[in-house]
């Protein structure tokens, strides 16, 4: 898994992994037909669709068909399993989804995810070698009723707990569950013009979120080109299980509210080119403006001593409540015979300081006339945001934002992965895929005061995603 937005709460993980599930459920590359994860599905191009036909193979593969077919229902299920390294945060999903193929274009989709998160998630807060750390939650105000959870452990921040001595600050009671549902409606409004609408929900302990999107895609030139316009909206409300803590307060203070709001903004623009008939290339844009609490309230900074480097208290994060984003996505698929060769790559920046490029490859191969694997890998590498800090002084003011949550600071990361899939049957078919995820970073700041100079900073994660899955179509 790859976490490349850097803003993600506990409360969003889940939904972060629905997206990785989504990623690797994608059907095979049907001759070289446009990623759908870079653009809406809309704007796929199928190369069978240019008026030039591909030399006919002498072994056909199954999976050379098109990416849907005419009046046929496809049913969906599989299930995702996600471990980090350590011990930490793991998570096992199920999906299930139902695609509708109708004619001239028409397309309607659903899908329900549930998933449970279990494991340890680290706090923001530097090690410490000396002493033994405990951290505690925000206190209620008088009066209030005491937060609904299942145990003292239920999510991260939702209890007292203690960290040994040289060991990374982690919380390791969290858990949590989310049930996540999606509906998409496809139409072809006039000859060439499709407009795609579609909603989608998830609900966790501690998280809501609600969205609604809409597209348009206009083929032209005998559906060598296709142009994409879209547009998202989203509502997520976080209520935390000890409530919100006043930003940049001392760990333990009185909490000042129970939950906040956030809403999400984006466009998409994009085009997709059918080069020859087993080549496309595709380019997108995309801007997106976040408003609201984006704060992540169970995360700290350390507040060191200047002279030995030991941490002395810790206080809650605080990040601006506007964040402007924009990505550039470029790629290619191009189709020999059975094999398809995918490379991409993506430019992104937003207004917390962060840039970060995004470089992939895969080679889906056929095996036999029934199956395909495909091997892929893809590098990221991003810089620090503005206000990112391991730790903050404590004979200095606190900055007017600041945060240690390491997914905000500067790392790259591998990942490798191989996918596989054997229709067992015309309308049957049996799917895997595994990835392995390494993230790294700057360990040691020899700038550090004292003994933090010679303690490892960096708190990124390593894990392992495996998915197994079954698609049947009825036709």
């Amino acid at each position: 898994m790859q976490l490349t937005t850097a803003d993600r709460k506990v409360g969003s993980l889940a939904a972060t992994l629905g997206a990785l599930a989504g990623a690797l459920l994608q059907a095979a590359p049907a001759h070289a037909q446009a990623d759908p994860g870079a653009a809406p599905a809309h704007a796929q191009a199928d190369p069978g669709a240019a008026p030039a036909a591909a030399a006919p193979v002498a072994k056909p593969n199954a999976y050379d068909e098109t990416a849907s077919e005419a009046g046929t229902l496809v049913a969906d299920t599989a299930v995702l399993y996600y471990q980090e390294d350590d011990d930490r945060v793991r998570v096992i999903e199920s999906e299930t989804g139902l695609t509708w193929n109708g004619a001239s274009g028409l397309v309607v989709s659903g899908k329900f995810v549930y998933d449970t998160l279990t494991g340890a998630t680290p706090n923001g807060a530097v090690r410490s070698r000396n002493v033994v750390q405990t951290f505690r939650p925000p206190g209620q105000r008088p009066g209030a009723k005491a937060p609904e959870r299942e145990s003292d452990t239920s999510t991260g921040a939702s209890g007292i707990y203690e960290i040994r001595r040289g060991r990374l600050p982690v919380d390791a009671g969290f858990k949590d569950k989310r049930k996540a549902a999606d509906l998409g409606v496809t139409l072809p409004i006039a000859s060439g013009l499709k407009l795609s609408l579609g909603g989608a929900g998830s609900w966790e302990m501690d998280f809501t979120s609600y969205s609604g999107r809409a597209s348009l895609a206009k083929e032209l030139w005998n559906k060598n080109t296709t142009l994409s316009l879209g547009y998202n909206y989203e509502r997520d409300s976080i209520k935390p299980f000890n409530g919100i803590p006043r930003p940049l307060a001392s760990m333990g203070e009185t909490v000042i509210g129970t939950g906040r709001h956030k809403i999400v903004s984006s466009f998409v623009a994009g085009i997709t080119q059918v080069l020859t008939p087993g080549w496309l290339a595709q380019l997108n844009w995309s801007h997106g403006v976040s408003t609201g609490y984006q704060t992540d309230p169970y995360k700290l900074v350390a507040l060191v001593e200047r002279e030995t480097g030991d941490p002395f208290a810790y206080i809650y994060e605080r990040r601006p409540d506007r964040r402007v984003r924009d990505s550039i996505y470029a790629g290619t698929k191009f189709a020999l015979g059975s094999a398809v060769t995918d490379a991409s790559v993506r430019w992104y920046r937003d207004s917390w300081g962060i840039r970060s490029w995004t470089f992939a490859l895969s080679e889906h191969a056929p095996l036999g006339r029934s199956g395909y694997v495909e091997p892929g890998i893809r590098y990221y590498r991003q810089t620090g945001a503005n206000f990112f800090s391991h730790y903050l002084l404590l004979d200095e003011n606190a900055p007017s934002f600041v945060s240690a949550d390491s997914r905000l600071g500067a790392f790259h990361a591998w990942t490798f992965g191989i996918k596989a899939g054997f229709k067992i049957a015309p309308n049957l078919e049996i799917y895997g895929a595994a990835e392995r995820y390494l993230q790294e970073g700057q360990r040691f700041d020899r700038r550090a005061p004292g003994i933090l100079a010679r303690t490892d900073l960096f708190a990124g994660s390593k894990s392992v995603s495996l998915i197994t899955g079954l698609r049947v179509t009825f036709r």
